[in-house]
């Protein structure tokens, strides 16, 4: 979508404070409802006038787009942050233990990004931050902490493993998911590791198994 020149220019203190409103209560309305939450309750949440989010965001697909937009920052932000770690496991920590806990957060948005990927076409947060995942990785396997035959596209299968663990505990268990981290993480230590068997994931079976995943997010299994 164009970007309008009020949307590129500084905003005014008290706009900005009602923009992170909006968007925080969008993305609480999203996670509890989908995106068949209504734009009137947003805005109540938020404690703005429907007249003010529509003058930021036009349109409700504006707004999704937003809301995704400031998550998929947000995680590479942690990517950049797991990357600049001095210590490469501390680093491949970081970026595991965020993930997980950003997923514990926010349960439902799983499916809102799937949704937004598939409806207009984005690459996938695993496509745009694959290269940086790689260094993680291989900061990791060359100072012999992490395990040498593990792939982002193993990386990525694990993650999604987990994020389904934390569905399932997070009612019942909210802070169980670090303790499944706890033995994820012992799995994936170099020492005294065992072969796995057979080959790892290609690229092309990875992206294949993120187009799966995203399908099965949006039809709610």
């Amino acid at each position: 979508m164009p970007t309008s020149p009020s949307e590129t220019a500084p905003l005014r203190r008290d706009a900005q404070r009602n923009l992170e409103r909006i968007l925080d209560a969008a993305r609480d309305a999203f996670a509890e409802d989908g995106v068949e939450a209504g734009v009137d309750d947003i805005a109540r949440r938020a404690g703005v006038g429907v007249g003010t989010l529509y003058r930021r965001f036009p349109t409700k697909e504006a707004l999704i787009d937003a809301v995704v937009d400031r998550r998929a920052d947000e995680i590479a932000g942690l990517v950049a942050e797991a990357e600049a770690e001095d210590d490469p496991w501390e680093g491949f920590v970081l970026l595991l233990g965020g993930l997980l806990e950003r997923h514990a957060r926010d349960r439902g948005f799983k499916a809102l990004v799937a949704d937004r990927m598939a409806a207009t076409g984005r690459p996938s947060l695993r496509e745009r931050l694959r290269p940086q995942l790689v260094r993680i990785l291989t900061r990791a396997q060359d100072a012999g902490a992490l395990r040498d035959d593990i792939t982002v596209e193993d990386l990525t299968v694990q993650v999604w493993g987990a994020g389904r663990a934390v569905e399932i505990t997070g009612d019942i268990a909210p802070d169980y998911w670090r303790r499944h981290l706890a033995i994820l993480l012992d799995g994936l230590r170099a020492p005294r590791a065992t072969p796995l068997p057979g080959p790892p994931l290609t690229e092309t079976e990875g992206e294949a198994l993120t187009a799966a995943w995203t399908a099965a997010c949006r039809s709610g299994r």
